[in-house]
């Protein structure tokens, strides 16, 4: 249940106040690093932080500062990393099963240049590993740096807004909703699926 995952991380929270802030950087950077960030469930994560901002537990100016460092400096590392190995990190043997991921961030890359720093973040998969293409291609740091920290800015509210406003909307329903909700988004959901089926045939 959400619920319980939001209550579990609340009580984390409230019980080590201090550490908030670092649990929210960390998140956010290993969410970012490339490949790793594809495997992580940071959004999850992040969408509980987001509903956590809504009921006071997180003081939201401080959860999008310590979000969007984090998701800087995870970038960061990642377009470092780019740098340093050039195309041997394809020859990388844990690595060689994400050839097609790389292939389609190059392409990406190659694309839209300087601006895919910023549009990247939120095309799903290749999102990983567009700062390791940046850094491969020798994206000039002068250019590199200040477009990681925007699209970091921009990232940090797009990830926790869903859960705010989803936070937001709990404290304003009944409490036999908050009971029955699971069922509810599960026969919307049958309901979908079916009107699909029989649309297709």
């Amino acid at each position: 249940m959400f619920e319980s995952l939001i209550n579990n991380v609340e009580v984390l929270i409230k019980t080590y106040p201090l550490w908030s802030g670092l649990i929210i950087f960390l998140v956010s950077m290993v969410e970012s690093l490339a490949i790793i960030g594809f495997i992580i469930p940071g959004v999850a994560i992040m969408f509980t932080i987001g509903a956590l901002i809504s009921n006071g537990t997180l003081d939201m100016t401080s959860s999008l500062l310590w979000a969007a460092s984090g998701a800087s400096v995870g970038d960061g590392l990642s377009f470092a990393l780019g740098w340093h190995y050039k195309k041997r990190i394809y020859d990388v043997i844990w690595l060689k099963k994400y050839r097609d991921l790389f292939n389609q961030g190059h392409q990406f890359f190659e694309k839209y240049g300087w601006f895919s720093i910023l549009i990247g973040r939120f095309v799903g998969p290749i999102r990983a590993v567009i700062p390791l293409m940046a850094g491969i291609l020798d994206m000039p740091l002068k250019v590199y740096i200040p477009t990681n920290i925007i699209a970091s800015a921009l990232w940090a509210p797009a990830y926790l807004l869903p859960g705010f406003i989803f936070g937001a909307s709990l404290t304003a329903l009944p409490n036999e909703f908050l009971n029955w909700w699971p069922a509810v988004i599960m026969a919307i959901a049958i309901a979908w699926l079916s009107a699909h089926l029989f649309k297709n045939r």
